[in-house]
């Protein structure tokens, strides 16, 4: 029991950061803060090589 509420706390955590740091990257007013919080979920949430469309061309 105790490893699964670790679980998920973590997994409430890692989910309510990744939330506000969209919210961040979408909603701020400042250029530099929008920037940060992009850079800071390029980190956190890893994704895909996407194949850049420039060389379908």
């Amino acid at each position: 029991m105790t490893i699964g509420l670790l679980s998920t706390m973590a997994a409430v955590f890692y989910g309510g950061t990744v939330s506000i740091l969209a919210l961040t990257a979408t909603f701020a007013r400042r250029r530099t803060l929008r920037r940060e919080a992009r850079s800071t979920l390029a980190v956190l949430v890893p994704r895909r090589a996407v194949q850049s469309q420039q060389g379908a061309e």
